[in-house]
């Protein structure tokens, strides 16, 4: 009887497709996994020993993968262990908002090698304020000349189309319109680039390093001046047909008599519930302008005033992820932000109305929990995205030059 080949799995691809895809998964194997031999990666990826052999040689040749010696097991030489190199490469990761711009020079590893910082005026023009982005890669580049620079990414709120690399608006900050902004940066610094929303690069920052490493079907709710997801299903990112998903902020909860939002729909829970609606009414009930520091402070102390404001907002919150609940069933849902270091005084409402109105108790699986990374977890998914696509494709940044094009 005919037996079928091995590689039929393959049929339709030529040679150099199944070359990028037998690497890639080799080194996404190596990435996720401490310590693994050659014999495991051959078990774990199905893939014949000369095939593993030569592409592990070319990775480790390219410095991406290192070896050395293992823990003994019995009688015999230690077997020789690889591991991913993560200092080996670099990524641009840049985090731009209504604030500020940060910019950070990034290892595969998520440390931060060097960063830098502006200031951003939401209302001065798009021209002077992009120039601050461009200074920020460049003054990073002229530092750490000697890097190997692999690639951008470039993060920031509002709506964007990631696919095609542009900015197309952003709350708050009305001269941006159809922001080009994979265009600008690869013409002045010749780097791959990717663009994305801030909520869906923390929630990649999350499946590599955070909460959602264990799950492959999460959503990270970022509750900040505004209120987003970035949802991951079948462990990828779900950016939607048309680049744009897990826009929670903009599920209205006043459409008749709602202020209007600069989405041009009304009654945005964003409005109500993001940290400037917060900080409106909380001062409005103390009688003067508090900042996010005194509100903070307030909570903490008990203030019933304030916590009165902060129990309403987290079940305005509360009711919206209900909807999403119930629409995604997710495993986990991983909050972050400035509201969300308000701490209990806002996540216990929430919680607890989640629990209580979610369909047929589907909240019970639900596990809700804070974000375990940094303030910079923005910028680590900035850098994550480039680190994704890196290893998806490993080949179109190995052979791509290394040095900076001007």
């Amino acid at each position: 009887m005919a037996t079928t080949p091995r590689a039929s799995k393959h049929i339709g691809k030529n040679q150099t497709s199944i070359k990028a895809e037998n690497t890639s998964s080799i080194l996404r194997t190596i990435h996720g996994t401490n310590d693994i031999s050659r014999a495991d990666l051959v078990r774990r990826t199905g893939l014949t020993a000369p095939t593993v052999s030569r592409i592990v040689s070319f990775l480790v040749e390219q410095g991406v993968v290192t070896e050395s010696p293992g823990a003994s097991v019995g009688v015999g030489r230690k077997p020789v262990v690889l591991h991913f190199n993560g200092r080996s490469r670099y990524i641009v990761a840049i985090d731009f908002s209504w604030a500020h711009v940060r910019t950070a020079l990034m290892d595969l590893g998520g440390g931060i090698l060097d960063h830098t910082e502006r200031t951003i005026d939401p209302k001065g023009s798009i021209k002077t304020e992009f120039e601050k982005v461009l200074e920020t890669v460049q003054e990073l580049l002229n530092r750490h000349r000697g890097v190997k620079v692999i690639g951008v990414g470039f993060s920031a709120p509002g709506l964007i189309n990631s696919e095609a690399g542009v900015v197309i608006s952003v709350p708050n900050f009305p001269s941006i319109r159809n922001l080009q902004v994979r265009q600008l940066l690869q013409t002045r610094f010749g780097f791959p680039t990717f663009v994305i929303n801030d909520a869906n690069a923390e929630a990649v920052a999350e499946k590599f390093f955070g909460q959602g490493r264990d799950t492959s079907d999460f959503v990270l709710v970022h509750l900040g001046y505004g209120i987003g997801a970035g949802i991951i299903a079948g462990g990828r990112l779900y950016t939607g047909n048309f680049g744009v998903s897990g826009e929670i902020g903009h599920t209205s909860v006043d459409r008749r008599h709602g202020k209007w939002c600069d989405c041009g729909n009304r009654g945005c829970v964003e409005l109500y519930a993001g940290l400037r609606g917060i900080l409106e009414d909380a001062s409005a009930q103390i009688g003067r302008q508090l900042s996010f520091a005194e509100l903070q402070q307030l909570g903490a102390e008990g203030d019933a005033k304030v916590l009165g404001v902060l129990k309403e907002k987290g079940e305005l919150i509360g009711y919206t992820l209900v909807n999403l609940v119930n629409l995604l069933a997710p495993q986990r849902i991983i909050v972050t932000g400035q509201v969300a270091a308000l701490g209990a005084p806002i996540l216990e409402p929430m919680k607890r109305i989640i629990t209580e109105r979610c369909y047929y108790h589907v909240a019970d699986q639900v596990s809700i929990t804070l974000s375990s990374l940094s303030e910079n977890s923005t910028l680590l998914g900035a850098m994550t995205v480039v680190l994704d696509d890196f290893l998806e494709n490993p080949y179109d940044f190995l052979t791509v030059q290394e040095e900076r094009r001007h």
